[in-house]
């Protein structure tokens, strides 16, 4: 393997990304003074997503759903605030809302572009057919898919140009299809929180369901894009390499459940492997996809003979 310094400098990076990338920050200890916030929140998600295999009481099951619940919204909260600014994050949740919300309850009418469903009570309080953690749901799961998608693509600035335009709602989409692919049939399936009235070749889900959510996911980030191209300045961003992994680690502890279901679970196996296998090769596979590119970023970076890490002062660590 070449060291670091042996590594030809890329030269097809235009200046503004290189501008973006130079505020990747290195240096462990700093990038976790300035994000622990965040990484108490990923913490309480991923342990009480560790309990999942522990059978609680009723209270307890409801404590700990709510709790965890909470640290995930928290956590889109801050990471988006930090980047984004309140008022950006604030568009892209109503825009999230609005979309989802809509799509949802002509799908419920109409039967397109998922299918025809119905939800039942299990997900609570509901405006119209859709329950109000439908919507809640494409807001803190989406703005994860939003910012892997990103940084696949480089882009770590406030606004968005050029061919990101398009390419970074198409990949945050697939990024929620990931998602919505492991616990579709877990969910309605099995648990009974909203009924597919004809079945599907998915464990009882159908394909067109999938469809529509990438419909749904593509017009909500789009939309998103669009508003950032035109009222955003595309500025760069000074967070660490901490901030920047956090993202990608949260996604991976909403893979947890279905990666553990398997090894507890006695019945409905073929689900509970199903979704295992899935989740492997997406949601997991993404998600470290998405952490090697922040690291990959960082080291380029890092390089002695990098201009643009000359030009912003960055030195190698």
């Amino acid at each position: 393997m070449q060291s670091s310094a042996q590594r030809p400098v890329q030269t097809h990076r235009s200046g503004e990304m290189r501008k973006m990338l130079a505020h990747l920050k290195t240096g462990s200890l700093a990038g976790s003074r300035q994000n622990l916030p965040l990484m108490v929140l990923v913490a309480v998600y991923w342990a009480l997503a560790l309990l999942d295999p522990v059978e609680l009481s009723g209270d307890a099951a409801e404590a700990v759903y709510y709790t965890q619940s909470l640290a995930w919204l928290a956590f889109v909260l801050i990471h988006g605030s930090k980047r984004y600014g309140w008022d950006n994050l604030f568009i892209f949740f109503g825009i999230t809302f609005l979309v989802s919300w809509s799509i949802e309850s002509v799908g419920i009418a109409t039967g397109s572009p998922f299918g025809n469903y119905y939800y039942t009570d299990l997900l609570g309080a509901r405006i119209g057919a859709v329950p109000l953690a439908v919507p809640a749901a494409y807001f803190v799961a989406g703005y994860l898919a939003w910012t892997l998608g990103t940084i696949f693509l480089g882009e770590l600035g406030t606004g968005i140009e050029g061919k990101s335009l398009c390419l970074v709602p198409a990949i945050a989409s697939l990024i929620m299809v990931m998602w919505d692919l492991c616990f579709d049939p877990i969910k309605s399936t099995i648990e009974g929180a909203w009924v597919w009235e004809d079945g599907g070749v998915y464990h009882g889900v159908p394909i067109t369901n999938y469809f529509g959510w990438y419909l749904t996911g593509m017009l909500i980030f789009q939309l998103f894009a669009l508003y950032l191209h035109r009222f955003s300045a595309n500025r760069s961003v000074t967070r660490t390499r901490t901030y920047w992994t956090l993202a990608p680690v949260m996604y991976l502890g909403l893979a947890l459940p279905y990666l553990l279901n398997p090894f507890y679970q006695t019945q409905h196996l073929d689900i509970y492997w199903s979704s295992f296998l899935v989740c492997t090769f997406t949601m997991v596979l993404v998600s470290v996809l998405s952490a090697v590119s922040v690291r990959r970023m960082d080291a380029e970076l890092s390089w002695p003979n990098n201009p643009s890490v000359r030009r912003s002062g960055i030195r190698s660590r």
